[in-house]
């Protein structure tokens, strides 16, 4: 060979080997697996397996942004059935300058310029959802977690003052209902289906309408409840279920009026072993507080889903344990009296409340399809109860209610900006009366609601609800007790209109009208006199107010 093609073979593996050399050292890349992520189309969209098992997983969630704005006149809060629930009335007792029988709101007022007309809202949410096959039917998992801010009366109240007020207080500000920016994060739903069997928090097995089209809360039963259910699952579309659900989640207020003012001894000025005597006989100075869980709520549901639409029949049983309790030892001075006898009970009551409930649904694009287009729909849905308020008032996991905290004693929320203006009517499973018994209360709630296409993303809602409460003769009659029981009538509608330019990406916007009417003044309510004296207006039997808001919202 050359000499010259000698040096050349070995000028080229000279800079050959080094480079060999470094590519040895490199770290070598290995093969992509052939199944690292697949999508799983086994229970719809979105699932994706999760590597190296046979489990399907969806991710997913939302992010809302809100501006509301509502009317705003005086409002008295129910302050009357604060933890003193009745309270003592009279002389400087509820700020009562007159000595007149009957309970002053005080900084229970709020006038029509002390509370703000507008705030914001931001709510984000993450959900996981686990399915897998199994020889008994699908396992299932589920978690949803919410995380919410809201300024003024769209604060989170209920999560971190733990007030029952359906509007939200904040009297740290010095008046009623100004509340400030506030935020909470919540369980929202987690919960195990194997089979037919459902464990952990979820919808209640009860409700059917549960707020789909509106965002206002609507009345009927609405409800995040723990539960140990189970569903059998009929041919066609036809289940029948079986849960034993929380109670407090459901819980209503107890009320007494059977309170710690003399009224007797007050209106024949009585004074002395008489006034004493009085007292002792009409028995004024007790109040009712509920008792702890025994027995949870039973519930069953008939349901039916076709291509049409659905129905559903549910009842529920509802345990009412309460108590009265002694107040005061000197029933006839009842501001400087000693509390006595706090921790043991004059009287209890073990009771049940009852609810039941028809709801249906139509998709109208397969009744009449020259006239609805696909995706339109009809709900209608009657609900009664007797002693079960909790299944008459809407979504339990509003955040302006108390129920958000898991407060012990109350279970259920009023959901949306405000409550209505003027007096806040309060909503009792019962209440002790003059008969050492604990009234049921009465009531009902019916709602319609409609929602058209435009056009394939231009869409709105009609909707509406009417609640009646009412109490017995004796749970109204004011025998010197701070209860508040007052039968009312409640008128909610409403109406949105939501463009989708986008699939899951709404912006719209909402309007609603609510009305309160109150057949009867509140049981312990100051006189008017008493309420001008110090300033105040008169009680009003009607109450209305108005409220917007402004909604964006991504799902995915």
């Amino acid at each position: 060979m050359p000499k010259s093609n000698l040096f050349i073979l070995a000028y080229v593996v000279a800079i050959a080997c080094p480079i060999a050399a470094d590519a040895e050292e490199l770290p070598k890349r290995r093969a992509a697996p052939a199944e690292y992520v697949r999508v799983c189309d086994q229970y719809g969209a979105a699932f994706f397996y999760i590597p190296g098992t046979n489990t399907c997983l969806r991710l997913g969630g939302a992010a809302v942004g809100e501006w509301r704005s509502w009317s705003t006149s005086y409002r008295m809060s129910r302050s009357i059935i604060a933890t003193d629930n009745p309270v003592a009335f009279g002389t400087g007792a509820g700020g009562n300058p007159l000595g007149l029988p009957g309970h002053v709101p005080n900084l229970g007022y709020s006038n029509a310029r002390s509370g703000d007309n507008t705030g914001f809202v931001g709510i984000g949410r993450a959900e996981l959802d686990a399915r897998a096959p199994t020889d008994y039917g699908t396992m299932r998992a589920f978690v949803r977690l919410e995380s919410y801010f809201g300024s003024d009366s769209s604060a989170a109240t209920g999560s971190l003052s733990g007030g029952q007020y359906f509007g939200g207080a904040n009297f740290a500000n010095g008046t009623t209902f100004r509340t400030t920016a506030r935020e909470t994060t919540i369980l929202n739903k987690a919960f195990l289906q194997f089979g037919g069997l459902t464990v952990g928090r979820v919808q209640s097995f009860f409700d059917f309408y549960t707020d789909n089209i509106n965002w206002e809360a609507l009345r009927g039963s609405n409800a995040t409840v723990g539960a140990l259910a189970y569903t059998y699952s009929f041919r066609d579309g036809v289940s029948l279920s079986f849960s034993l659900e929380d109670n407090v989640s459901r819980r209503g207020f107890i009320g007494s009026t059977i309170g710690s003012y003399n009224l007797i001894a007050a209106v024949y000025g009585l004074t002395g072993a008489a006034a004493d005597f009085a007292a002792a006989a009409w028995g004024t100075r007790f109040s009712g507080v509920p008792d702890g869980v025994k027995i949870p709520d039973i519930v069953g549901a008939f349901r039916i889903d076709q291509p049409w639409g659905g129905a559903q029949i549910s009842a529920a049983a509802h345990q009412l344990r309460s108590s009265i309790y002694t107040r005061n030892a000197t029933v006839a001075t009842p501001v400087t009296g000693v509390p006595l006898g706090t921790a043991i009970p004059a009287v209890s009551q073990e009771d049940y409340g009852y609810a039941a409930q028809l709801g249906l649904q139509f998709n109208l694009d397969k009744f009449a399809p020259e006239f609805f287009p696909e995706g339109d729909k009809l709900w209608i849905q009657g609900t009664y109860a007797r002693g079960a308020v909790g299944y008459l008032m809407g979504n339990n996991l509003s955040f302006n209610g108390g129920p958000v905290n898991g407060n012990a004693f109350y279970g259920y929320g009023n959901g949306g900006v405000k409550a209505s203006n003027g007096w806040e009517f309060t909503s009792f499973d019962c209440v002790w009366t003059a008969g050492a018994h604990c009234d049921k209360s009465t009531g009902w709630a019916a709602l319609a609601a409609f929602k058209h296409y435009w056009t394939p993303t231009l869409s709105s809602g009609l909707y509406g609800s009417v609640l009646e409460l009412y109490y017995s003769p004796s749970a109204i009659a004011d025998f010197g007790g701070g209860v508040g029981a007052v039968n009312t009538t409640e008128y909610r509608i409403g109406s949105n209109l939501v463009w989708t330019p986008i699939k899951n990406f709404d912006l719209g916007g909402e309007l609603m009208y609510l009305r309160d009417n109150h057949h009867s003044r509140p049981v312990g309510l100051a006189p008017d006199i008493a309420l001008w004296s110090v300033g105040l207006p008169s009680w009003k039997g009607a109450n209305a107010t108005v409220e917007g808001r402004l909604r964006l919202q991504r799902s995915f």
